[in-house]
């Protein structure tokens, strides 16, 4: 019998599971075929979240807080140690400091296989990043990037040939928007005391700058002017919360604009949305979009990104130009007016995510890359 593929995920920590690339990997991590591959998870933080956790495989905290620390030389060579004992035939990396300290850590290593995962279109890079990553090409020996926009801005930016690069859309565990029926909704909305006649936009993100949820507030304060049954709500959290809720307010928008947090479980918000939003200034490939698409939602989307990769504009959704704010308020309002467009975005939506972003399939398409690595 042979041998399961040893990998190693290496990422700077895991603070929530709702997170886009923490979403992905512990999917990942979990639907691996146990039979043909040993994961590893490696991270450089400990945290909350992962303390209160029992993984059904290893968690290693190597406890380097930054790459900038005395700890780090310490840190490579606990790293080459365990590389010893455990000989992973495979390194992967992820987000901004794994990725250098990564790379490092397994070219130190002697690991055959360095995979650098590139899960955004680079919009957090300084050009003191970029000239670490160019640097890193020579030890990096292939890249995995979750949408084609991904994939050409690293050719583009990063000088890396578009050969040592694959592309794997992200996964959705489709099992679980099944659950998605008229009672959850009613029950979700009567916790948020959404009326039954409300239509109620809805929005899952981080409450962080890159997601642009001023823009919500803005295109609301448009919309109410001509419809009066509008709710509106964001499911997140983060360090723009603040601002967001005086902006609320300022738009006299309190009684319209729910912050009720982070949702573990995003099935019953989606449940009760009418219409999903995205707005976002910079996107990969978006978890939560092709979430609003398993859930049959009819969605706006901003076209930034792979948001065009995931959405066939007028099809499956509306995407609008992010230059042009007011088109996400015209978007909207053809939603509202419109049930046979509507129906039309929903339907297709669905069909779409079913049939492309399964989880099985993006797993096998991962288990075949990653066979096909160990065996070249």
């Amino acid at each position: 019998m042979k041998k399961p593929i040893k990998i190693a995920f290496v990422i700077d920590t895991i603070e929530t599971p709702a997170a886009g690339t923490e979403r992905q990997l512990l999917l990942l991590l979990n639907n691996l075929d146990k039979t043909r591959f040993e994961p590893y998870l490696i991270c450089l933080r400990n945290s909350s979240w992962l303390k209160e956790q029992n993984f059904f495989f290893p968690v290693i905290i190597l406890n380097l807080k930054s790459l900038f620390s005395l700890k780090f030389i310490s840190s490579l060579f606990k790293f080459r140690r365990l590389y010893k004992e455990k000989r992973f035939d495979i390194i992967q990396t992820f987000f901004k400091d794994t990725n250098v300290f990564g790379t490092v850590a397994a070219k130190f290593a002697g690991c055959p296989v360095i995979i650098s995962s590139r899960r955004n279109i680079g919009y957090w890079h300084s050009k003191f990043d970029i000239k670490i990553l160019r640097f890193l090409r020579r030890w990096t020996s292939h890249y995995l990037a979750n949408s084609n926009t991904a994939k050409e801005q690293t050719v583009m930016v990063e000088k890396v040939s578009s050969e040592k690069i694959k592309v794997i859309y992200n996964a959705l565990d489709l099992e679980k928007f099944k659950d998605i029926n008229p009672a959850l909704r009613t029950k979700q909305r009567q916790l948020w005391k959404i009326e039954d006649n409300e239509i109620l936009i809805g929005s899952i993100a981080n409450l962080r700058k890159v997601k642009n949820i001023d823009a919500i507030i803005t295109a609301a304060t448009k919309l109410c002017q001509n419809f009066s049954n509008l709710k509106f709500v964001v499911i997140g959290e983060g360090e723009e919360r603040e601002h967001l809720q005086k902006l609320i307010k300022m738009n006299s928008l309190t009684e319209k604009f729910l912050l009720p947090g982070r949702y573990e479980n995003i099935i019953p918000c989606l449940a009760a949305f009418d219409i999903a939003v995205l707005v976002s200034s910079s996107e990969s490939f978006s978890n939560v979009l092709i979430e609003y698409m398993a859930a049959g939602l009819p969605i706006v989307a901003s076209d930034v990104g792979g948001n065009s990769e995931a959405i066939v504009d007028n099809e499956s959704g509306l995407l609008y130009r992010l230059a042009n704010p007011d088109e996400l308020v015209k978007s909207v309002t053809r939603i509202i007016n419109d049930r046979e467009l509507t129906d039309k975005l929903k339907t297709n939506a669905r069909k779409r995510a079913w049939e492309n972003y399964r989880k099985e399939e993006i797993i096998q398409q991962y288990e075949d890359y990653y066979s096909a690595l160990v065996k070249g």
